[in-house]
């Protein structure tokens, strides 16, 4: 008998593509294929996969959209031209199943081929989140919101939230019906597939009563195993050590001022600034770090919210301080404050990093 055949279709951030392998780990004996990233498709080979050639979204164009606030990347132009692409490698390849990790497109193309489809989400993504989905502080409209009384807020926030995901679905409704596929009625449902895996912990993003469809398996943490002795070797007894991970989409030059000197006090190490924006002889710079192996040795985690990150920064009780680009990360960091776990640095990230670092 011929093994199971997968197909995995990652948004195109490194992000995904970790957590992705790391799921492929359920399903050993299964035979697995990645859309490929080019960027990251080295991972996914050292893990034992293949990849497929696919068209997929811009994830510069949507990280830019993203930190505006603007869904105008999900237009019917791009979304049919994803959607076609996907449906022609399933029909080449002919998977049992495939897997999308933020693929918007993928129940569409999975429906139009006949195939079962898992998605893989994040817990405030769920249309059973039991949270609530707050105005990010990046919006325009934030400043007004927030001298709102919470319990007219909260109502205006869950409207306002119901005519935006029905909007944002138009185009999916548009090319739905020009392919003939089933009726959707918003964005979080086209974001379903026939089985939902919520990579969170409940504590962190609790839902209410799951379908069973539906399986919290808890945060997708990497575990690549890279070796850092030549990490360890630059770190010094004397000094604490402060890992400073923006992902592949954070904003790296607004933390640029702890190039400065009077940081040396720390080492500061860096996790993927490929521009080296923070420079000096107290940092220690590697383009990728596996976190697991290099955060025991850490007094802070400096990050951008990303939804694996955070999940290292808790597992290794560390303070956790976000500067976010996007409204998701700051999903993330709302959750984070609301437990007293983290804190949202974009209001004053120099002088909130130094306050915390006088505590280390």
């Amino acid at each position: 008998m011929s093994p199971e055949r997968i197909l995995i279709f990652p948004f195109d951030l490194l992000s995904h593509y970790l957590r992705c392998i790391e799921l492929t780990k359920l399903y050993p004996e299964a035979e697995i294929f990645f859309a490929s990233s080019g960027k990251y498709d080295h991972h996914v080979q050292k893990a034992g996969h293949k990849c497929f050639d696919v068209e997929k979204f811009d994830s510069t164009e949507v990280m830019e959209c993203a930190e505006k606030f603007d869904f105008s990347w999900l237009n019917k132009t791009d979304l049919e031209r994803v959607f076609l692409s996907q449906v022609q490698a399933i029909k080449k390849l002919k998977p049992n199943r495939v897997i999308g990790d933020t693929s918007p497109t993928l129940k569409m193309a999975a429906e139009y081929c006949e195939v079962n489809y898992t998605a893989l989400m994040n817990g405030y993504m769920s249309r059973h989140y039991a949270c609530l989905r707050m105005l990010p502080q990046s919006h325009p409209g934030y400043p007004y919101l927030s001298k709102v009384p919470p319990n007219i807020r909260k109502v205006i926030v869950r409207f306002a939230e119901w005519i935006s995901f029905r909007l944002v679905h138009k185009p999916f409704k548009e090319l739905r019906r020009k392919y003939g596929l089933k009726y959707i009625f918003n964005y979080l449902s086209e974001m379903e597939g026939d089985l939902n895996l919520l990579c969170d912990d409940d504590y962190l993003f609790p839902q209410k009563k799951l379908p069973a469809n539906y399986k919290m398996i808890g945060p997708l943490i990497y575990e690549g195993g890279e070796n850092i002795s030549d990490i360890l070797k630059d770190l010094r007894a004397d000094k604490k050590n402060i890992l400073v991970c923006m992902g592949s989409s954070g904003d790296w030059k607004a933390l640029q001022f702890l190039s400065s000197p009077l940081y040396n006090r720390f080492t500061i190490i860096t996790a993927g600034d490929r521009d080296h924006i923070i420079t000096g002889d107290h940092v220690v710079a590697r383009p990728f770090l596996c976190l697991k192996s290099v955060l025991p040795h850490c007094s802070m985690l400096i990050c951008h919210g990303g939804n694996g990150t955070i999940y290292h920064g808790l597992r290794n009780h560390l303070p956790i301080l976000c500067l976010t680009s996007h409204f998701e990360q700051e999903w993330n960091v709302q959750r984070l404050e609301a437990l007293n776990l983290g804190i949202h640095i974009n209001a004053n990230p120099k002088a909130m990093i130094e306050e915390r670092l006088a505590t280390v």
